[in-house]
């Protein structure tokens, strides 16, 4: 529970090193209405680190976890991504959504979880759409369009006709 009472929607998982990235990413679901908890902006002096990050990934509904070189070499980084995995190992991304910065080997389980890949992208508009857009659909559980999806017109390349029954 987050210090205003409000439950916390979302734990920025991120190393120090990518503090500018997080914060962005926090401002902006936070601009999109969810309660998010960031070591930035959360964890003031005197507040306990280890209870604070614990508390976070445990409460928070869904664990945004920031990919980079530093992320992927930090030990706080690691601990909060495997607790977010193992809170619902069937269906990992109902529990954390990963976000890659830089061109990162994922490797093991982490490289089962889709991503949002910003790499690359210089257009914070875009970006904002990619990173809402996941995160919507991680807390729905499903990735349906607003929009109906287009009739399909012509001949589908490849495709099988139907079994025909064999005569005798």
């Amino acid at each position: 529970m987050a210090r205003d009472g409000r439950p916390t929607d979302i734990f920025v998982s991120y190393s120090p090193a990518d503090t500018a990235w997080a914060t962005w990413i926090a401002w902006e679901l936070e601009a999109a209405g969810y309660k998010t908890m960031i070591q930035a902006w959360d964890f003031v002096p005197g507040t306990n680190f280890i209870d604070f990050m614990d508390r976070g990934v445990s409460e928070a509904q869904l664990v945004v976890a920031v990919l980079s070189r530093n992320y992927l070499t930090s030990r706080y980084g690691r601990l909060e991504w495997q607790a977010a995995l193992r809170a619902d190992p069937d269906n990992p991304s109902n529990r954390l959504v990963t976000i890659r910065l830089e061109d990162v080997r994922l490797e093991g389980l982490l490289s089962t979880i889709t991503w949002v890949d910003l790499l690359g992208v210089t257009d914070s508009g875009q970006a904002r759409s990619m990173l809402l857009g996941r995160v919507k659909e991680a807390m729905a559980g499903r990735a349906k369009p607003a929009a109906a999806p287009a009739f399909p017109t012509g001949s589908a390349a490849g495709a099988v006709p139907p079994l025909q029954p064999s005569l005798p």
